[in-house]
């Protein structure tokens, strides 16, 4: 069987060739897109579609859909200025993969004993009673956690 380029498979076959054509199409909006959005809002979303002239584009959360829509009337126009053949941009929220995993926190390292100690010295010398109380709920905070 004589070998042939992928390519050249993609153009004879007639529903691999209208999926080319239509990825390609998303693949030059989506440039369009990146130039004309903010940077903050173009790495949040995504052209998805472009369906009879209206552009889709899939936003991570509803905060980006929201802003997108909030400067939809100014992306429009700006990607018609770059010669994209469009009349409307419909905006969906498509979450594009896993939250991110909480952030675990480190345990705080243990104080020295003498410095807790002078922290408890410290609250018996102050005279306001809101700062000396404090002083000396955390010394024994400090030295029940030892």
């Amino acid at each position: 069987m004589p070998t042939r380029k992928f390519s050249a498979l993609i153009v004879e076959t007639a529903g691999l060739s209208a999926l080319n054509r239509a990825t390609q199409r998303i693949s030059a909006l989506q440039r369009l897109y990146t130039v004309c959005a903010p940077p903050e809002l173009s790495r949040a979303s995504r052209v998805v579609g472009d369906h009879d002239g209206m552009l889709v584009i899939a936003a991570d959360n509803g905060a980006i859909a929201a802003k997108l829509k909030q400067i939809m009337p100014r992306l429009l126009k700006n990607l018609q200025k770059q010669r994209a053949q469009i009349t409307g941009i419909r905006i969906q929220v498509q979450v594009s993969g896993p939250r991110p995993a909480p952030r675990i926190y480190a345990e705080k390292p243990a104080l020295p004993v003498d410095l807790i100690d002078d922290f408890e010295k410290l609250s018996n010398r102050v005279r306001d009673p809101g700062l000396r109380s404090a002083l000396a709920r955390f010394a024994a905070r400090r030295r029940g956690g030892r």
